[in-house]
């Protein structure tokens, strides 16, 4: 002879069953309608039904009443990720702008110093080179102006550019003069 309560569970589970192959698809839809994400729709959908079975104690056993509390359920649940996700978006966007400036910011202090260390060794060059890598490097004229500019020949005015280049790599070491190189070419 079965026992009442686990005859009760046999036939609330066949009744969740039935529930669950009645409702699943038009919750389905109605969750994918609000979320648009196929994946949440039937985690959210299935939740419900995980919620509904823990709560069937309270819920009154009309067709109504259980169709209205899986609505609402699918509801409230898609509502809040929608808010979820905004919140995920929102934070987002605002710690972005600041981590973009602080790259930005660490970006110029890098580049501040190293043309500090480029000065420093700069007044450690013999003035012709060093006149030189100013002018070409810092102030970005061409080899002709630089050389109209100090009254020597082009030829001259490259030979400097050569000579002070291998003055600062001596001076830097090959890891500093290669960073140097970069800020230079930018």
């Amino acid at each position: 002879m079965m026992n009442w309560s686990i005859r009760k569970k046999k036939v609330d589970l066949l009744s969740i069953e039935e529930l669950f192959k009645r409702y699943y698809p038009r919750l389905f839809e109605f969750a994918y309608g609000l979320l648009g994400h196929e994946q949440e729709a039937e985690d959210i959908v299935q939740d419900a039904f995980v919620v509904f079975c823990e709560q069937q104690g309270r819920i009154n056993w009309n067709d109504q009443a259980i169709k209205s509390y899986l609505y609402t359920t699918v509801k409230h649940d898609a509502l809040n990720r929608i808010r979820h996700g905004r919140v995920v978006v929102s934070y987002q966007q605002r710690h972005q702008a600041p981590l973009a400036e602080e790259n930005l910011i660490l970006d110029h202090l890098i580049h501040s110093e190293v043309i500090g260390e480029l000065m420093d060794a700069l007044d450690k060059l013999p003035k012709g080179c060093a006149l030189v890598c100013r002018l070409g490097y810092l102030e970005g004229l061409k080899n002709a102006q630089i050389a109209e500019l100090m009254g020597v020949s082009i030829h001259t005015v490259k030979s400097q550019k050569q000579r002070a280049l291998h003055l600062l790599k001596q001076q830097l070491g090959a890891a500093a003069f290669i960073l140097l190189l970069a800020v230079l070419i930018r």
